[in-house]
């Protein structure tokens, strides 16, 4: 490719190429407005960067993609018996979140620590609510009705396996939430709207 030299400072010379590219070049015997011939490698120098920078991209939004699905609410499951109802909000893999006992949100505790699977939590707060001998039902609310569906036959999986000859409890599904809201939200939007 031809190109013709338009500065040179410190040893190296500016190129202007046909296609209208700067190339930087050694400077060597070389004058303002002489004609060159571009080699190919040359032409090639931008190439590996941008082929590196661009892997840089794809890997930077593969891994927000993946904090921002495990940070972000996207169905919970109440558990209603005895005296208080348990709310956890779950996250894309089928962790908790966030738990809400009776309406007030609950610091985290050593019994229920923050992304365990959902299946135990709920098992550990049966099992707490079944001492009691209360009845309990459990409901499952997703932002996807086939999330929810499977979320139910997990839970509903996990207490047939358990071998308790109790009965195990009611897993409901609700229809899907507005996908403008994260679980728990439609409830306080309720609310405000009665007050």
């Amino acid at each position: 490719m031809r190109a013709i030299i338009t500065d040179i400072r410190a040893g190296k010379a500016a190129a202007l190429a046909e296609d209208g590219t700067v190339h930087l070049v050694d400077a060597k015997n070389r004058a303002v407005g002489q004609e060159i011939r571009i080699p190919a490698k040359c032409r090639r120098r931008w190439k590996k960067p941008l082929t590196w920078a661009a892997c840089v991209a794809v890997l930077c939004g593969m891994a927000t993609t993946g904090v921002y699905a495990a940070y972000e609410p996207y169905a919970s499951v109440s558990v209603v018996g005895g005296t208080d109802s348990v709310e956890y909000t779950v996250n894309r893999f089928d962790q908790v979140l966030g738990t809400r006992v009776s309406g007030r949100e609950q610091p985290p505790d050593g019994k229920i620590p923050r992304f365990v699977h959902i299946d135990k939590a709920v098992e550990h707060t049966v099992r707490q609510e079944a001492k009691e001998g209360e009845s309990v039902s459990i409901t499952v609310t997703s932002r996807s009705s086939g999330h929810a569906e499977r979320l139910r036959e997990h839970i509903d999986d996990r207490f047939r396996q358990s071998g308790d000859e109790r009965n195990p409890p009611e897993v409901r599904v609700q229809p899907p939430h507005d996908t403008g809201n994260a679980p728990g939200e439609s409830r306080q939007s309720e609310s405000a709207e009665q007050a």
